[in-house]
């Protein structure tokens, strides 16, 4: 077991990172097609989802102290089926992995660089994700410490110079949704932020120092990052209106590109794209950590690194062909990707609580 030790401040600090990395462009637009001008309202919603969501993580983490979620399915599920379980985690963090990449290269090749073949832009980011990998978590969590306050900045830098361009009647008619669509479209954002963290942050989580402070820590950053996601949704529906946020692919990227100050701040949509690129990097990298570490368990490699070139080429791949098109993209998101969420983020966890105490129970017998 690593001796890596992760402070409470670096695990709330990838929680949040975590938590806004693609959602951050792609959420406004879903969340207002589904609720329209009541949009902040599943985002408020979600939130408390998260809350219950630490909740639960925490309380397994405290049940089985110094253990990683990989140890931890040995220890419910037994040897074998704790080892299958495993590597159909990193194989479903591998596809993940290539998904994201993908959605990297499409916002690239679309919007910021369209001459420039994806191929390579899938490959550039690849490299620098196996470069973290290779140095570790320790040095990648210290890395997203030192982003961690620029992105803070320009993200309220880019919330207050918007306020000039918002439209306080874009909001009204306020309630008119029905209960129905808030649930939906909450259970859509959560899928996106909260739910699978407990697989990319379980096996980092018995690293911390303090468990306790861990809790505090994941608290305050599902906390955060809900805060961020909903001034963002609320900026884009203020600005863009809701019809206009619902058929914008990337709703935050276009509402950068309206910020324009005595026609001298203008076309500083590269705040939104660097805020995007950076907390999807780092929700890459825990994705393809997960990945590395979860097959070097089943299979039981001594140094997990030394899958990172490998493995690094197999996502970047993958992300070629991982969609075929964006209207297959659409429709794996709402109908395969939010079920699966549901599965590894919340029914895993469960079997987990469930089957540890019936293990305790018949040891007590």
């Amino acid at each position: 077991m690593t001796t890596d030790q992760i402070s409470p401040r670096q695990l709330m600090i990838i929680v949040i990172l975590y938590a806004i990395g693609t959602a951050i462009l792609v959420i406004p637009a879903s969340v207002a097609a589904d609720a329209k001008q009541d949009a902040w309202m599943p985002q408020i919603v979600s939130i408390a989802m998260g809350i219950v969501l630490v909740w639960l993580y925490v309380f397994i983490s405290k049940k089985f102290p110094q253990c990683s979620i990989y140890e931890i399915n040995d220890k419910v599920f037994g040897k074998w089926l704790g080892k299958f379980i495993t590597l159909s985690l990193a194989l479903l963090t591998l596809i993940f992995s290539s998904q994201v990449v993908f959605y990297v290269g499409h916002f690239m090749a679309t919007q910021i660089m369209p001459e420039t073949p994806i191929q390579s832009i899938h490959i550039i980011f690849m490299l620098i994700v196996i470069m973290g990998a290779k140095l570790g978590i320790v040095v990648m969590l210290r890395t997203a410490e030192i982003f961690f306050p620029w992105i803070v900045l320009l993200f309220i830098l880019f919330m207050v110079i918007n306020i000039p361009n918002m439209e306080l009647n874009n909001l009204l008619p306020i309630g008119e949704i029905t209960p129905l669509p808030v649930v939906r479209s909450a259970v859509r954002i959560t899928s996106y932020t909260y739910i699978s963290l407990f697989i990319t942050i379980g096996p980092i989580i018995h690293q911390v120092t303090s468990m306790q402070r861990a809790k505090k820590a994941y608290l305050i950053g599902v906390i955060v990052s809900g805060i961020m996601m909903l001034l963002l949704i609320v900026s884009s529906v203020l600005v863009l209106g809701a019809d206009n946020t619902a058929m914008q692919v990337y709703p935050s990227y276009a509402l950068a590109q309206r910020i324009n100050i005595a026609n001298f701040l203008q076309r500083i949509e590269v705040i939104a794209a660097f805020l995007w690129l950076v907390s999807i990097y780092f929700k890459l990298s825990m994705f393809f950590y997960t990945t590395i570490r979860g097959i070097a368990h089943v299979f039981h490699f001594r140094d997990y690194k030394m899958l990172c070139f490998p493995l690094g080429l197999i996502v970047t791949v993958l992300s070629l062909v991982v969609y075929p098109n964006t209207s297959y993209e659409e429709k794996w998101d709402s109908l395969t990707f939010i079920p699966l969420a549901l599965l590894i983020g919340i029914i895993y966890p469960l079997l987990i609580v469930l089957i540890g105490w019936m293990r305790k129970s018949s040891l007590r017998r």
